[in-house]
């Protein structure tokens, strides 16, 4: 294991919930290097199972979630829909659009 203190650097970070880092609390997430002194910090979503992820889920919708790969590259899973007759195509379409939008949102 090695150990470095980085000095002076920026860290963005895309958090669930909180705002700022609250002190004493562990994140799960994924920590990017952006250029020499800029960093990236993304929260994983909160999941009622609990397990070791290799890629951590980012966003989780009622269509979609959005998962940040090991390679650096973000995954998009569409859900399964249920076919109903009631379920207006154009709607349906708009509404996972919306919600891709709110995913890509987060990588920024």
């Amino acid at each position: 294991m090695n150990k470095n203190t980085n000095l002076c650097i920026d860290l963005k970070t895309i958090m669930q919930d909180d705002t700022l880092l609250t002190q004493g609390r562990t994140y799960r997430g994924v920590l990017s290097r952006i250029s020499d002194n800029l960093f990236l910090f993304e929260e994983e979503t909160k999941s009622a199972r609990k397990s070791t992820r290799l890629n951590p889920k980012l966003f989780e919708g009622q269509y979609c979630s959005l998962v940040h790969m090991q390679n650096g590259r973000y995954q998009v899973h569409m859900k399964t829909l249920e076919p109903s007759a009631a379920v207006d195509p154009k709607k349906l379409a708009f509404n996972v659009y919306s919600e891709l939008l709110k995913a890509f949102a987060i990588i920024d």
